[in-house]
């Protein structure tokens, strides 16, 4: 049998990003079912789109949550996928695109993956899931890039004369003899201290820096440095494989677990707001959702393996 033409892989990824956008109706799954039931090489592009995901991760957060919001930005997102999936490899190009040039960095998770690795000054750095860093040392500083995710880290002592920073996207961190975490957000970043003090300063106005100490986390933008939390282990327990809320929303409570698996997990607005506590498993998130419905109004779908839908019952 000869591979799908551009039209059913066209087809596939229509239906992957409509998808992606919102939780399919009991008639759109019917009508996707039908299709893929309707010619063998429709299985097989559709086949193609979850091995692109496998490959790749869920699409980025800001683009599962905004760029699919208008027929525009869905059409790019859609001829993305078509580049990609159609070409069969990842082209020089793929640098352009923010998570998919993370291929590219010195280090790297895939979903659902942590890794831990210590540098030539003993620094010691948690890549938590689906996270990219560049390591940049010379005579100067020492520099982390951080592409994508979430990194703690523990500052070395050896060439502790040299400053340390983490760059984002929306600014620079500087570590003061410290250990502490950053997440890089769609449109900020996060940064909790758990020893000593760092130093935020963000891109565009850098003199609206401010100083975090052990105990405290914050977001900030290109512009300022926003309110000020409580922070301590519990953000932290990701290190050892698990997430741990007290009276959480579900809906936040799926969103982190989203994080560590592929695809798409999805969340209606009536069972967002449902309160959740316990300590869950990141590396079973299929289990949590089991126990999740064991103890909650909610019903979970599996329309593919790569698909799940949370919704309220009763």
């Amino acid at each position: 049998m000869t591979g799908p033409d551009r039209k059913t892989f066209e087809a596939a990824a229509t239906w992957y990003v409509q998808f992606q956008s919102q939780s399919p109706t009991p008639a759109e799954q019917h009508a996707w079912q039908q299709w893929l039931n309707g010619d063998p090489s429709h299985q097989v592009a559709w086949n193609q789109m979850e091995q692109l995901q496998r490959s790749l991760g869920a699409l980025p957060q800001d683009v599962t949550r905004r760029a699919l919001s208008t027929t525009q930005q869905r059409r790019q997102v859609l001829k993305w996928m078509l580049v990609l999936g159609g070409s069969g490899y990842l082209g020089w190009s793929v640098q352009n695109h923010t998570s998919l040039g993370n291929v590219w960095a010195d280090y790297r998770t895939h979903v659902g993956q942590r890794r831990q690795i210590e540098l030539a000054d003993g620094t010691q750095i948690d890549l938590n899931t689906n996270t990219a860093i560049d390591v940049a040392f010379d005579e100067r500083q020492r520099l982390i890039r951080l592409r994508d995710g979430e990194v703690l880290i523990h500052t070395g002592k050896r060439g502790e004369h040299l400053p340390f920073y983490v760059d984002t996207r929306q600014g620079r961190v500087q570590a003061l003899g410290t250990r502490f975490t950053v997440r890089q957000l769609p449109d900020s970043t996060r940064v909790g201290v758990l020893e000593g003090r760092v130093d935020l300063a963000p891109g565009d106005q850098p003199e609206h820096h401010r100083i975090l100490t052990a105990g405290e986390s914050a977001d900030f933008d290109r512009r300022n440095v926003l309110t000020t939390q409580r922070y301590g282990d519990v953000q932290e327990a990701w290190r050892n494989g698990q997430l741990i809320v007290l009276d959480a929303r579900l809906g936040d409570v799926l969103d982190e677990l989203a994080r560590y698996r592929s695809g798409t997990l999805h969340c209606d607005q009536a069972c967002a707001g449902l309160r959740v506590s316990g300590t869950f498993r990141l590396d079973a998130t299929d289990a949590v959702l089991a126990n999740l419905k064991a103890t909650l109004p909610i019903q979970v779908k599996y329309f593919t393996r790569y698909w799940v839908s949370v919704t309220r019952t009763g």
